[in-house]
């Protein structure tokens, strides 16, 4: 027959067997908290990830769309349409100032400001119709195409970027 000892260390609510339940608690909870934690971080992760390649993909949309307005603006002045011609070479100084100029490295930043340094004697013979001004704006469009390759922001450089 069992003894009176015996019977009190097999009882369900015994303070031992509480506190080996209490302790499996808390070890149950600690690994829950670290592993949402876990998962916490590597969505936090992937998060500044896509926010990163967004902001690259941004940046190149801005530039593609800054040379795809030069672009544009030299075809119009080759056609002889200097008027069409000098609004999209305004529209385009524009964009290159508030757009392109502020998140490019320093070197390409004193490619951009030369740029936009012709920028006033490249309206003005436009609004003179000299047709000598698409030869100078297609030289201004040559040198974007390579200020945009060197800042890392044309069509290869994105589509190319490793993923994540």
């Amino acid at each position: 027959m069992p003894s009176a000892s015996d019977a009190t260390s097999r009882a369900p609510n015994s303070p031992s067997s509480s506190h080996t339940r209490s302790r499996a608690a808390v070890w149950i909870a600690g690994a829950a908290l670290v592993g949402c934690l876990a998962g916490f971080l590597i969505q936090l992760s992937r998060v500044n990830s896509a926010q990163d390649d967004l902001t690259q993909t941004t940046r190149a949309l801005h530039a593609a769309r800054l040379e795809a307005a030069l672009g544009a603006a030299v075809i119009e002045a080759q056609s002889g349409r200097y008027e069409v011609a000098r609004q999209r070479a305004s529209d385009f100084y524009t964009g290159l100032q508030r757009q392109l100029l502020p998140v490019i490295a320093a070197d390409q930043q004193a490619d951009a400001r030369a740029m936009l340094s012709e920028r006033d004697s490249i309206i003005t013979s436009f609004a003179r119709s000299d047709p000598a001004s698409s030869g100078v704006l297609a030289s201004v469009l040559a040198r974007l195409r390579e200020t945009i390759h060197d800042a890392g922001l044309d069509s290869t450089s994105v589509t190319n970027a490793p993923t994540r």
